[in-house]
């Protein structure tokens, strides 16, 4: 962990050990002197590379507009020379910042992105200077495979997020064409260990964090573009074990985090797995589900079905396994969230048999039981944000019931002051147990 995740480490526990008795006030203010005030310069560092990287946008989009502007009255060789010149130069830029090791972040990070741009470029120009033939799916696959090496070699953050966008766009665009998206976990495969090994040097970086949610909203987009969708509804499941291995991961490997923002894979779960349940309380999320409805036609390719059945079985096990974690750990609310993967797995076989009003009420139970516990468990730990999530999970189960149902202006009125007061209170109380912790 680095310098600045320590002290993060340090500032997050503090509090806990005077609340518990083990520090007094004036020993952990000690402590904080002792190891001083966090190391200074990180918000500079991050202001000079984002000012690098604009830098080097711009220049790459100058470059890019003055060709297309003389672009017509240039002969072949030349547009091949004003294509590949710029991408030369911003290799030869790669190279000297490379040669500066692992210390020259803003000179890596400016020449990858650089790279990457005129990379784009250069493929574009002399694709049509030539008339190679190809699509924007094509071009896609093309430039994210020669940005990947930038990566490993720069050890830069952008390369990896131009990486991740970029081969979920191809995946968006190759299932567009009537084509299919089965390369994409291959992909994504080829990218995964230098996340990973950024994650295990400081999980709670800014690095790791932008690269975390960046994978996290890539793949929770290029998940549902890859499946092949033969079977109807087998969406259900496999989303509900994507994001059950989410929270549940994040609850195991990052519950040290100091804010949600630092903790992609678990925010991301929790907000996952309260949007499905919300979803499945409606009758339309449960339509034409089972395997009675085999599709078939044009539009679908059978012979890639094996990829859903794979990913399906892949997400079920690292589900199953986290769960089981968790039960072990005695976490009650990790236990909670973890019934989500299950729990669609019920309702998909309840739905394909006809019976899909049990995989209303099912959902409907778990939304109720999933707020209640969220709420309780902020009460306890004194979270305010925590309880008021859980308040928010609840009033979106009761409101999307009364839109759903019949009722009353009145009695919609009633309830949504029943819903402000226990906001009020329970923030109140919250807000007075924190000061008479302060005193």
């Amino acid at each position: 962990m680095s310098n600045a995740g320590h002290h993060r480490w340090l500032d997050q526990e503090l509090p806990g050990l005077i609340q518990s008795g083990v520090l007094t006030a004036d020993a952990a203010q000690r402590l904080r002197d002792h190891y001083g005030p966090p190391p200074a310069g990180a918000a500079r560092r991050a202001a000079i590379i984002v000012c690098a990287v604009l830098g080097a946008t711009l220049i790459g989009g100058g470059i890019i507009l003055l060709f297309a502007h003389n672009w017509r009255g240039l002969s072949r060789p030349m547009r091949t020379v004003l294509a590949l010149a710029p991408l030369l130069c911003a290799q030869a830029f790669a190279g000297w910042a490379f040669l500066q090791g692992r210390t020259a972040t803003v000179w890596r990070e400016t020449s990858g992105i650089l790279v990457s741009l005129t990379l784009a470029a250069a493929i574009a120009l002399v694709g049509q200077t030539y008339h190679i033939p190809g699509n924007l799916a094509d071009f896609l696959l093309t430039w994210t495979l020669l940005t990947l090496p930038l990566v490993y070699l720069l050890g830069a953050t952008l390369p990896a997020l131009i990486y991740l966008i970029g081969i979920t766009s191809w995946a968006g665009y190759a299932q567009n064409l009537n084509g299919h998206a089965a390369w994409f976990p291959l992909l994504l495969a080829l990218i995964l260990p230098w996340i990973i090994h950024t994650v295990r040097r400081d999980p709670y970086s800014s690095r790791a964090t932008f690269q975390g949610w960046t994978l996290v909203l890539c793949l929770t987009i290029a998940l549902g573009l890859s499946l092949e969708k033969i079977l109807p509804g087998l969406w259900i499941m496999v989303y509900g074990c994507l994001f059950t291995a989410f929270t549940l991961a994040g609850r195991h490997w990052m519950r040290d985090a100091p804010s949600t923002w630092r903790n992609p894979f678990g925010s991301a779960g929790v907000l996952g797995t309260v949007a499905l349940a919300l979803l499945f309380t409606y009758e339309f999320g449960w339509d034409d589900v089972g395997w009675r409805y085999w599709r078939h036609g044009w539009p679908y390719e059978s012979r890639t079905a094996w990829l859903d059945y794979t990913i399906l079985t892949g997400l079920a096990t690292g589900a199953a396994t986290l769960i089981v974690h968790t039960i072990s750990r005695r976490d009650l609310l990790g236990i909670t969230f973890g019934a989500l993967a299950p729990l669609t797995i019920i309702g998909y076989a309840l739905a394909a048999s006809d019976i899909e009003g049990v995989s209303l009420l099912l959902f409907n139970a778990y939304l109720l039981v999933l707020g209640i516990a969220i709420t309780t468990h902020g009460v306890r730990t004194g979270r305010t944000g925590v309880v008021n999530g859980g308040l928010l999970t609840l009033s979106a189960l009761i409101v999307a019931r009364f839109f759903d149902e019949d009722f009353s202006f009145v009695v919609r009125g009633i309830a949504f002051i029943v819903i402000g007061i226990v906001f009020l209170t329970a923030n109140i109380v919250l807000a007075r147990r924190a000061r008479g912790g302060a005193a």
